[in-house]
C-alpha cells in the first residue's frame, strides 16, 4: 500500500508564475486586435497583410505547444515556463526597435507566439506534476481564468496604451512588463532548492513494451482527447469572435444591435469566463474528484443549446433571456479546458502528460482556425449568420458524443497522491 505523500509548498507559487504567465501570454496575442488597421497603416502595408500578426503569431503559438509538451516533460515545467515568458516578453519589448518595418516586426511578433504557445502547453506539466488529484480541479480552473483575464483586461489596455502614447510599439513594450513578472518569479523558482515531487516518483521508469507516448496514440482515449480539443478550439474561437459580430450586424444578416450594445453583452461572455472555471473547479474537487467527464459534458451540452438559442426570435428580443444565454455560453466554453486538463493529469503519467496535451491541444488549435473559415463561408455563401451559428452548435454536439466515447485509462506504475 502506497504510503501518503506531500506535495510542496511551493507549488503555490509555481501556480502564480504559470498563472502570471498565462495571462501575459493572452494580452499579447489580444494587443493588436483592436488596433490592427493603425499598425497596418504605420508600416505601409494593407490590413489584410497585417492580419499575419495574428495568423503566424498562431501558427507558430500552435507549434511551440507541440515542442513544449516534450521540452516540459523532458526537463519540467519551470525551466519551459522561464524561457516562455523570457521569448515572449523579448519579442514584445524590442519592438520599438524592430516595428518599423514590416518584417522585422513580424519576426518580434513570432517570438511573441513562440513564448506564448510555450506557456500553454504547460497547463497539463504544472496541473499533473505540481498538485495532487484532489486539488487539480481548482487548479485548473484558476488557470484558465488566468488566460481569460488576459483577453478581457488586455483589450481595454491594450487600446488605452496605444491612446497614452500613440505608438503600437511603445505600447507593446509596455505590456512586456506582465511578462517579466513571472518570468522573474520563475527565475527566483529556479534557484531555491528543488522539492522532489512525489508525482515524479517512478515517472522515468517506462514499464516493457517499448514507449508509453507512442504506446498512448494507439489507444482511442488519446484520438478522443485530441478530438474534443479540436471542438473546444472550435468553439472558443467562434463564440468570442463570431458571436460578436452576429450580434452586431444589422438585419437580415443578424440581429441588428449595433457594435456598443454588441460589446456590451459579451461583456457578459467574459465574466462568465472568469468565474466559470473557478466555481466549477471548486465542484470538481469537492463533487466529482478525478472524474472529469462530467463538467465535459456539461461545457459541450451548454455551448450546443445555447448558440442554438440565440438563433431564436423569442430569445434575442428578451433582453433577460439573452443575457442569460450568452452568460451560459461562456460559462460552457470556459469550463471545458480546464475539465480536459483534469482528465489529461489524472490519465496519463506525468513523463507524458505534457506531450499528450502539447500534441494534442496543438492540433487541436487548428479547430479554431478551421472554425472561424467555415463561419466566414457560410456568411459568404448565405448572406447571413445563420449557418455560422447552426455550426458553432454542432461542434458542441460533436464535443458532447465524443465525450461518451471518452474513457479512463489506466496509468502505468503512478502513485496516489
Amino acid at each position: 500500500m502506497d504510503s501518503p505523500v506531500r506535495y510542496p509548498g511551493m507549488r503555490w507559487l509555481v501556480f502564480v508564475a504559470a498563472g502570471l504567465g498565462m495571462l501575459a501570454a493572452n494580452m499579447y496575442l489580444v494587443s493588436f486586435a483592436p488596433i490592427l488597421p493603425q499598425i497596418a497603416d504605420s508600416l505601409g502595408v494593407p490590413v489584410a497583410t497585417a492580419t499575419n500578426f495574428m495568423s503566424l503569431y498562431m501558427l507558430f503559438a500552435s507549434v511551440s505547444m507541440i515542442c513544449g509538451g516534450f521540452f516540459a516533460d523532458r526537463f519540467g515545467a519551470l525551466p519551459v515556463l522561464f524561457a516562455a515568458t523570457l521569448i515572449a516578453a523579448v519579442g514584445s519589448v524590442t519592438l520599438p526597435w524592430t516595428g518599423h518595418t514590416y518584417k522585422m516586426a513580424l519576426m518580434s511578433r513570432c517570438l511573441q507566439g513562440i513564448g506564448t504557445g510555450l506557456v500553454f502547453s504547460l497547463l497539463v506539466s504544472v496541473v499533473g506534476v505540481w498538485f495532487p488529484p484532489k486539488e487539480r480541479g481548482l487548479v485548473s480552473g484558476l488557470l484558465g481564468t488566468f488566460i481569460l483575464l488576459g483577453a478581457v483586461v488586455g483589450f481595454p489596455l491594450s487600446a488605452a496604451l496605444f491612446e497614452a502614447t500613440k505608438s503600437w510599439q511603445q505600447m507593446s513594450a509596455f505590456l512586456s512588463i506582465a511578462g517579466w513578472i513571472p518570468c522573474a518569479i520563475t527565475l527566483g523558482i529556479l534557484l531555491a532548492p528543488k522539492p522532489q515531487l512525489p508525482s515524479q516518483s517512478g515517472a522515468h521508469a517506462a514499464p516493457p513494451g517499448g514507449n508509453r507516448f507512442l504506446k498512448a496514440f494507439t489507444e482511442p482515449t488519446t484520438w478522443v482527447v485530441l478530438g474534443l480539443l479540436f471542438c473546444a478550439a472550435w468553439l472558443l474561437q467562434t463564440i468570442f469572435n463570431v458571436t460578436p459580430t452576429y450580434l452586431a450586424a444589422a438585419e437580415p444578416m443578424g440581429i441588428g444591435f449595433g457594435h456598443v450594445t454588441a460589446s456590451k453583452l459579451m461583456l457578459a461572455v467574459s465574466v462568465a469566463g472568469v468565474l466559470a472555471p473557478i466555481i466549477s473547479g471548486i465542484i470538481q474537487d469537492k463533487v466529482f474528484g478525478t472524474n472529469a467527464r462530467p463538467f465535459v459534458f456539461i461545457g459541450y451540452a451548454l455551448c450546443a443549446i445555447c448558440m442554438f438559442l440565440l438563433l431564436q426570435p423569442m430569445v434575442y428580443k428578451s433582453g433577460a433571456l439573452l443575457l442569460i444565454t450568452l452568460i451560459l455560453a461562456g460559462s460552457g466554453i470556459s469550463i471545458l479546458l480546464p475539465a480536459i486538463i483534469v482528465f489529461i493529469a489524472n490519465s496519463y503519467e506525468p513523463d507524458i502528460s505534457g506531450k499528450i496535451f502539447g500534441v494534442c491541444n496543438g492540433i487541436g488549435n487548428f479547430g479554431g482556425a478551421l472554425g472561424l473559415f467555415v463561419a466566414g463561408a457560410t456568411v459568404a455563401a448565405t448572406g447571413n449568420y445563420t449557418m455560422a451559428i447552426i455550426c458553432i452548435s454542432l461542434a458542441g454536439v460533436l464535443g458532447f458524443i465524443l465525450t461518451m466515447l471518452l474513457r479512463n485509462r489506466k496509468q502505468a506504475g503512478t502513485q496516489t497522491a
